[in-house]
């Protein structure tokens, strides 16, 4: 049986950055959902399973650092790998954003390069369907 691509959920409200974000990940073999807020992020992920999770912070209801805590509560969550995107973030350190339980960060505005090299580092590799944590 062949792997299957890796699975990318985009929690982004700003309509043109997810689909560029779509466009991107999907050129480069992943399989990409998009939810634009918070909950439905979260009513998404449950359905999807995604080996990454590309989480803005600022979005309309619920934050993004909302949805990060209710799902490293959540033991199925624990370890995925959660890459924040946000141009608020952009000088603050690792430590700060492991502390909210994000595995990284890509700062806004986002370098479609950047990303593809941050979740490969992060071991989201795009046709596998294997991460950092199965490997």
């Amino acid at each position: 049986m062949a792997p299957r691509p890796s699975r990318v959920l985009v929690v982004e409200d700003e309509r043109h950055i997810a689909r560029l974000l779509e466009h991107v990940l999907a050129k480069e073999g992943y399989e990409v959902l998009v939810a634009g807020d918070a909950e439905h992020g979260l009513e998404r992920i449950g359905e999807f399973h995604p080996d990454a999770l590309l989480l803005d912070v600022v979005l309309p209801g619920m934050s993004g650092f909302d949805m990060l805590k209710i799902l490293r509560q959540d033991s199925r969550w624990a370890s995925l790998v959660v890459i924040v995107l946000s141009a608020q973030w952009f000088n603050q350190d690792d430590q700060a954003l492991a502390e909210a339980g994000a595995t990284a960060q890509c700062p806004k505005p986002i370098a479609p390069s950047k990303l593809i090299r941050k979740l490969r580092e992060c071991g989201v590799l795009p046709e596998t369907g294997i991460t950092g944590a199965e490997a």
